[in-house]
């Protein structure tokens, strides 16, 4: 999994408790090009508007990863981002501006910025071309690592994308606790790679859904250290098409992992809407469905209530006929026209829902459009993990 022009480290710098690697930096042996998506979160880190602010002025060559503590709604955490990734940019001698920075962990607890600072060096003697203490340094309630890896030919050249994260609850649409950051070699023009990179997320990090609740610290973001010696990518190339399939399946697998890791899960279900009257109410539908607590808990229950899907599909407000709605769970047909099917055996079902991958298809067979979810149940584990967070 060797990405040309990459390098990472993952020390522990003493934020966490248990003395986890917490502190993580990527190096660029080039200045790359770069995408993000963000939160939607009004409250936002510092982390968050700096490195969107930074993305603006032009090209980065590090990233500074902080895990154990969110450093932000605490007084003086716009301070503490500049503070730390200046003191890295000193120490590489790059451009200031050139440093992106990501946060995660609590909430309302001051960083410990000395901490940081002191170990700066030794995170930079730390750097290899391996990421898998990268990986490590970034994690906090993550069961396991979330690293998929892409790579293909391209003008004879190959060309490589690696995409490493990490995310389990506090996930829903519009990013979530969530940071994923995307490597790539490929030799691709800026606007060609914000476009295949706002596809690839669009499908995969914003169609997901864990508990409902948005980050204050999420962001996704893709460089680009041009360095596989390929015809450069432009929108429309021969290349672009390759490039957005490679991406977006890499996207996609990250977003399943993130779904099947949310806190205390025990189940990936797949939302399959169809028969929308546009897409956007397909995806309201989907998100309404995934988000619903009653749904998630049938699910973990394997209770063959399928009554709970018709009650989320109605409360979604878009244009539906109850009495066209046809669901299936599993390939396994349960309402038909608005009504329990015919053959509908309630122990099938029931014997269905204990597989660890589910797939419920819904169809409104009231217009052409569709569009696909992923979502976790939700566990008496949740409840556990999320009541002693801090503790």
């Amino acid at each position: 999994m060797n990405v040309k022009g990459f390098k990472f480290a993952g020390i522990s710098c003493g934020i966490k408790k248990n003395g986890s690697k917490d502190l993580a930096l990527a190096l660029f042996e080039t200045p790359c090009i770069a995408a993000g998506v963000f939160t939607k979160n009004i409250v936002r880190a510092p982390s968050v508007e700096l490195t969107k602010k930074r993305m603006q002025r032009g090209d980065f060559k590090a990233l500074l990863v902080i895990s154990g503590n969110a450093s932000v709604c605490v007084k003086d955490a716009d301070e503490d981002a500049v503070v730390v990734t200046n003191a890295l940019a000193k120490a590489l001698s790059i451009d200031e501006n050139s440093v992106a920075h990501a946060t995660t962990g609590v909430i309302g607890v001051k960083l410990p910025t000395q901490r940081v600072l002191d170990n700066i060096e030794k995170l930079i003697a730390s750097l290899s071309k391996d990421y898998k203490e990268f990986s490590e340094a970034i994690r906090t309630t993550d069961a396991f690592e979330k690293v998929s890896f892409k790579t293909f030919q391209l003008d004879g050249k190959t060309v490589n994308i690696l995409g490493i994260g990490k995310g389990a609850g506090m996930i829903a649409p519009n990013m979530a606790t969530m940071l994923m950051f995307i490597f790539t070699d490929a030799n691709i023009e800026k606007q060609a790679l914000k476009d295949a990179f706002k596809k690839a997320v669009d499908k995969s990090f914003n169609s997901i859904s864990v508990d409902g609740d948005t980050s204050t610290n999420d962001m996704v973001l893709i460089f680009a250290s041009k360095l596989a010696q390929n015809k450069e990518i432009t929108i429309g190339s021969d290349g672009y098409k390759l490039f957005c399939e490679n991406l977006s399946q890499l996207c996609l697998e990250l977003a399943k992992m993130v779904v099947r890791d949310g806190e205390g899960a025990t189940k990936l279900i797949q939302i399959v809407v169809k028969g929308a009257k546009t897409e956007k109410e397909a995806r309201i539908v989907a998100k309404t469905v995934a988000n619903s607590q009653l749904v998630k808990t049938a699910f973990f229950g394997e209770d063959p209530n399928w009554g709970r899907l018709m009650a989320a599909i109605g409360r979604a407000y878009v244009h539906i006929d109850p009495s066209k709605i046809d669901i299936a769970i599993q390939g396994y047909s349960v309402v038909k026209k608005g009504f329990e099917d015919f053959n509908f055996k309630e122990e099938r079902l029931a014997e269905l829902l204990k597989a660890k991958d589910i797939l419920v298809e819904i169809n409104l067979n009231v217009g052409k459009y569709k569009t696909c979810f992923y979502t976790s149940d939700l566990t008496t584990d949740y409840v556990k993990l999320n009541s002693a967070y801090r503790t």
